[in-house]
């Protein structure tokens, strides 16, 4: 089995009233996908609001998600920083405290080109031990990682996998064809799961397993593990609808917590200047899922 494998839950990062970290909170989510059958946590990622987390809440958080998954899934650790002396100072931490992965999205604000970015990726990737994951996310970095580049640190040791977020499933056949099937592919495309699946991803970093994780795990199980695409596609077009929500709405932390708050999980609020969900947005999101469960 690849290093990396299934679904991997991008989790959200509960905030109190006040705009601190609810970790009590976090435990529980943490606690209560574990028991739902991901195969995976990812802390501090942009569903996690990384980017908006002091580093001492940035080790808080991952503290408290490996202590709560206690062994029982892998946690990849979000590292991403501006700069790569940061990204090796959060990645250190992560391994020391018992993350089994890192990822690692591109430096972003002063927009790199393809060589400072293999660097940036080189030199992180030799600062620990841990897999690396790639994390490929141009609408909100600003920063393409094009096939080639990922087809050159493919050849790194410990760079394993990509999480593409361009939302082309023609980048997935380039990367495939250019690294001749050499790194591991995980979808990063809310919608474009199905597909990638059958592209050739044996994973998939999950926005809405935040709150459906057993139909997530369901659907890569149906997917991947049984090649049962009928079946696979029969849930996932019934999924779609909230899939294409979280992806194009603009809103995905907050309509994430607002459907978390009332599942009885710890959703809270979202990190500042972020509003709370507003009415319309919250009743259509909670349609779209009451539907879903109704099937």
């Amino acid at each position: 089995m690849a290093v990396f494998h299934g679904i991997y839950v991008v989790n959200v990062t509960p905030f109190t009233a006040d705009k601190r970290v609810d970790y009590a909170g976090l435990d529980r989510n943490i606690r209560w996908l574990v028991d739902q059958g991901v195969h995976g946590l990812i802390p501090l990622g942009s569903t996690g609001e990384f980017a908006s987390l002091e580093d001492a809440d940035r080790r808080r958080v991952l503290d408290t998600v490996v202590a709560a998954a206690a062994g029982r899934v892998p946690v990849m650790a979000g590292v991403s920083a501006e700069t790569t002396e940061k990204t090796i100072e959060h990645a250190r931490y992560a391994e020391a405290a018992g993350a089994s992965s890192l990822l690692v999205l591109s430096p972003w604000y002063y927009t790199p080109d393809q060589d400072e970015i293999y660097g940036h990726y080189q030199r992180v990737a030799e600062a620990t031990s841990l897999p690396v994951m790639i994390y490929n996310n141009p609408f909100t970095s600003k920063v393409d990682i094009q096939a080639a580049t990922v087809a050159r640190l493919a050849r790194l040791e410990t760079i394993k996998g990509i999480k593409e977020s361009t939302g082309d499933i023609r980048r997935l056949t380039e990367i495939r064809t250019l690294t001749d099937d050499g790194i591991t592919l995980f979808c990063g495309w809310e919608d474009m799961a199905f597909e990638s699946f059958a592209a050739g991803c044996t994973g998939w970093v999950c926005v809405i397993g935040n709150i459906l994780p057993r139909a997530a795990v369901e659907l890569f199980e149906l997917v991947v593990e049984q090649k049962d695409l009928d079946a696979g596609w029969r849930l996932y077009k019934r999924m779609l609808p909230i899939l294409r929500f979280l992806e194009y709405a603009g809103k995905t932390q907050k309509a994430l917590k607002h459907v978390m708050d009332g599942m009885g999980l710890a959703g809270g609020y979202c990190s500042s200047p972020k509003l709370p969900l507003d009415p319309e947005s919250a009743a259509r999101i909670d349609a779209l899922v009451r539907a879903f469960r109704e099937g």
